[in-house]
């Protein structure tokens, strides 16, 4: 009898960053660091079958001892019912902008809908709760490596980055390239982008497309500084919303969807539509809130108490 095949092996999703660092390239790019004493997850798929195959592969590599979600929004933060991480932590900001039980629900079946989950799985979905929060940064170890929490406004007020700083891993979610930003602010996006580039490592994990060096996340702060240069002259200009998204949106997605990734193929059906006209009249209404006021006044990363007030 052939022994079973490991979980992801020779699947092209699967991508080796180090010895220790893996990521799979599904919807959302979901992370691991593992130690010598059990594993660190960052985020986690929304598909519940890829969560599944997830946690096999995970459990092959020891236990799973933290998960962290990086930001609220449903894509990002409905696998640890699935993956079962002993302690889940969020920021404070992200675990008070957490879905309901029904909200991830309507979410599984509506936009983040997979044709092959059962509708009785999701009938009885219940969330998962943050065991431990955070505000502002937060520094552990685990088997002797060194990670370090912060907070990192921008396309969510309580995205998290987590450095693995012994691996050389940065894993930032949507602070890299997404063309949303309907619950952020684009100057802190800008000034956490900015910290980024300062931090010593080989590869910063994004949560919707291949890995980045720094030069590719430099590029992305130059477009999305264009974006906000572009969004300045609509609002003098008397442009709409509505307008702005009839032109494809401050962040085009047809333009970030033209290059090759390899999580293409785990996009939700239904999220096209989704991220259409509303979420980019949001998107336009978020940079002319910030046109609006001076830039000192956005949030800037690993602040604290004050990014509570806007989720």
């Amino acid at each position: 009898m052939n022994a079973p095949v490991p979980a992801l092996e020779g699947d092209p999703r699967l991508i080796r960053l180090s010895d220790d660092v893996y990521v799979f390239g599904t919807y959302p790019y979901s992370g691991l660091i593992v130690t010598d004493e059990g594993c660190v997850a960052v985020d986690g798929p929304m598909s519940p079958q890829n969560s599944a195959l997830w946690k096999e592969f995970i459990d092959s590599k020891g236990p799973l001892k933290y998960q962290v979600y990086c930001e609220h929004h449903s894509d990002h933060a409905v696998s640890a019912p699935l993956l079962e991480p002993e302690v889940l932590i969020t920021s404070e900001t992200t675990a008070l902008g957490l879905d309901s039980d029904e909200a991830a629900r309507e979410a599984m079946r509506t936009w983040g809908s997979y044709p092959d989950t059962a509708p009785e799985f999701i009938d009885a979905f219940k969330m998962r709760r943050p065991n431990l929060t955070y505000r502002g940064r937060m520094n552990f170890e685990l088997g002797g490596k060194r990670f370090t929490l912060f907070e990192a406004p921008g396309h969510t007020m309580g995205s998290t980055v987590v450095h693995a700083i012994d691996d050389r891993v940065a894993f930032i979610a949507d602070t890299g390239t997404t063309p949303a930003i309907q619950s952020g602010n684009p100057v802190s996006w800008l000034t956490t982008i900015a910290l980024l580039e300062t931090l010593d490592v080989d590869w910063y994990v994004q949560g919707h497309s291949d890995p980045l060096k720094r030069e590719d996340l430099h590029y992305w702060r130059t477009k999305l500084l264009a974006a906000l240069d572009q969004a300045r002259a609509d609002l003098a200009n008397g442009v709409t919303p509505q307008e702005v998204a009839g032109r494809g949106g401050v962040l085009s997605v047809v333009e970030l969807l033209r290059k090759p990734f390899v999580g293409r193929g785990d996009m939700p059906p239904g999220l096209r539509q989704a991220a259409g006209t509303t979420l980019q009249e949001w998107g336009v209404d978020r940079m002319y809130e910030a046109i609006a006021a001076h830039p000192t006044d956005a949030p800037g990363a690993a602040l604290g108490p004050g990014l509570r007030e806007i989720v």
